[in-house]
């Protein structure tokens, strides 16, 4: 039990890490990003909780951006 709680932490924390990262390269190339995209470290702790659910927001941002943004590139 321990073992699987550990792996669902320790998942938590490497999309939070991903997460950061890629809010920075979106910056660092000019893209826009929300000013309520920051995490402070209370958000990234219920973040490494709920990662499934950040998981699934992610995800779902990435493919409305990707694949039905309006703007022509």
């Amino acid at each position: 039990m321990l073992e699987i709680l550990v792996t669902y932490l320790m998942i938590g924390v490497v999309f939070i890490i991903i997460v950061d990262w890629t809010t920075e390269y979106a910056r660092k190339r000019g893209l826009p990003v929300p000013t309520n995209s920051e995490f402070d470290n209370s958000m990234r702790l219920l973040a490494i909780v709920v990662w499934p659910l950040g998981l699934l927001f992610f995800v779902k941002g990435y493919i409305q951006e990707r694949y039905f943004n309006d703007k022509k590139k």
